[in-house]
Order: C-alpha cells, then structure tokens, then sequence
C-alpha cells in the first residue's frame, strides 16, 4: 500500500548524459525501452516521482529500479532484460535425484532449486519453469498471509495519502524514519518451502535459546540504517535510539520519526527527551498497521539471511544491505 515517491533525492542528470539518452530514446524502436529512457530522462531533470507514475502508468519499485540500473551501468545497463533464452529441462534420471534431494532438504524458495539444479546439472531453468516443473514433480508451496486483527483501513488510508504528500513538498533538510525493534533467535525457524504433497516434515531445534535486541531506524530516502543493542526494548532503548539520531543528523532542521503505537513510545522519559529536543516528531502509525511500517521489510530480509547461519546475527550488517533486496 505504501509507496516510496521520493527515492530518486540527489538523482541528477548532466547535459552529456540527456544527450546520450535523448539520442538513444530517438534510436529504440522498441517501446518499453523507450518507456525506461523517458522515466529516467524525466526523474533526472526534476520530474517528482508521482508526475512520472502519472504519466507513464509506471509503479514505484520499477521507476526506482531503472534509476539504480542507469547508475550503475548507463544506458547499456538500462536495457539490458537479462534475458537468457530457451530453458534446458532436466531428463528422468536427473528429476529422480532432485526429487531425493527435496526429499531431504527444504529449498525455501524457488531460486534456491534453481541454483542447486544448475550447479548440480548445468541445466537453467527460470522461475516458472522450475515452478512448473515442481508441481509437474508432485510439490507445492504454500505461505500464509498474516492479517492484522482490527485494522482501521479509513485511518491506513489517510494516513498514506498525507505520507506521500508530506514527502513530495517536504524541505530537503529534513528527514522521515522509520523505526522500529526486533528480536532475532539463533535457533531453527519453520519456514515455507518444497515440500511433497501429504507430507510432514520434522526439524531438530537447538536445545538453548540466545536472542538479540534491536531497536534501530531506517531513513526511507537513503536507506540508511542506525542499529543498537539493547538488554530488553523499552523507553530506554528509545530514547537512547533517539539520542544517536539526533546525534547522527545534525545538519537537518527537523527528524520525522514514524513508529508503532508500542506503549513505551508513550512514555515520560520519552516525552522529557522530546521536550529538550524540540526538532525531533514522533509520528504514529494508525493501530494494527504493520504493513505500513517500512523497516518491518528490513527485519524480515535480515532474519531470511543473517538468522539462519550458525551464528548470532551479526547486525552490523544491516548497515551494508542491498537496496533492490528490500522493495522499497
């Protein structure tokens, strides 16, 4: 529901740069890369980003992501599609052993059988060419969509409409986090993954339990992320999260912070740091709205990749996270 319409800050285009991609645009003959170089041309030369959804009918995440691909690699980049010709299938005998292997591990995702039947095979398949031939094999995935008890979905509404004119019109001192805490555990969790139909499959868990605590914030703009670790989450946490991004901020005339309802936000000590400085705002989520707190994203991208090794999570890493892994 929420969209990020300010992820192109600091995105300019020089005036070599608009004549390569204007004479390129002059040169495609196919249209959707013609829609790509128009898109990046536009958010390039002060364009906002809901000027140029309107206008070309394009979603966030896909005009954020010609803007990541033209940077890291011009126009080459941009259009390349990646596409990689007709998949190679797999023959009876090799279907047999991969359905060994699924038997004894559970691939949590398409792409990982993707990558075990390449390396084990040479065979590349795509994603709806593996899918197809997992179902053909007999396997099914299946994911639960938790939903919130009682959301206000007048109020979620709102609440999106008056975010994303905020940041539209907002000065360019000022920055909008969200934040958030976390509780990782270094021990085995139950996943989705390939598993054959009518079959239960048993994971052995570790006998101790060890937990982290995290409270951190991530600045929607850059993507930057503040982490600490805390004994356990509560007005301390926040206020000492509060007093490193105060600290970390120093240019910006105003901090706009964006966080849950968590009783703890509410408390005294929290309102007495918010009285000594007067620059930072708590903004509240509407009730029961965990779609809308966008560092949620970034837990469940840690936790998919730092929770599962044999470690504790290292969460300075967080700090190093891909862009295009988060979808924002």
């Amino acid at each position: 529901m929420l969209g990020i319409i300010h992820a192109m800050k600091n995105f300019w285009l020089t005036d070599n740069q608009l004549i390569e991609l204007r004479a390129a645009h002059r040169a495609e003959r196919y249209r959707n890369a013609a829609y790509k170089i128009n898109a990046v041309i536009l958010l390039g030369t002060g364009w906002k980003l809901r000027q140029v959804k309107e206008a070309l009918l394009l979603d966030d995440e896909t005009l954020r992501s010609y803007v990541e691909k033209y940077k890291s690699g011009g126009v080459k980049k941009l259009l390349d599609t990646n596409h990689q010709g007709r998949s190679c299938h797999i023959d009876d005998s090799q279907q047999e052993v991969l359905c060994e292997k699924l038997e004894s591990t559970i691939f949590l995702t398409t792409a990982a059988v993707i990558d075990y039947v390449e390396k084990e095979f040479g065979v590349h398949y795509s994603p709806t060419g593996m899918r197809d031939v997992l179902h053909r094999l007999g396997y099914e995935y299946k994911k639960p969509k938790l939903v919130p008890g009682n959301p206000d979905r007048e109020s979620q509404e709102i609440f999106v409409e008056q975010y994303e004119l905020f940041m539209e019109k907002k000065p360019a001192d000022e920055e909008v986090l969200f934040a958030d805490a976390v509780h990782p555990e270094h021990n085995t969790m139950a996943a989705y993954g390939w598993i054959k139909k009518g079959q239960k499959r048993k994971l052995e868990t570790n006998s101790g339990r060890q937990r982290l605590n995290l409270h951190g914030a991530i600045n929607i703009e850059t993507l930057e992320m503040t982490v600490i670790e805390s004994e356990t989450i509560n007005a301390d946490s926040t206020v000492e999260l509060l007093e490193i991004l105060n600290q970390k901020y120093p240019l910006s005339s105003k901090l706009h912070i964006i966080l849950d309802n968590a009783r703890y936000h509410y408390s005294e000590e929290v309102k007495e740091f918010l009285s000594e400085n007067e620059r930072i705002n708590l903004v509240f989520l509407p009730s029961y709205s965990p779609e809308l707190k966008l560092i949620e994203r970034v837990w469940k991208y840690f936790k998919k990749i730092y929770c599962t090794t044999n470690t504790m999570p290292l969460y300075k890493n967080l700090e190093k996270l891909p862009k295009n892994s988060l979808g924002i």
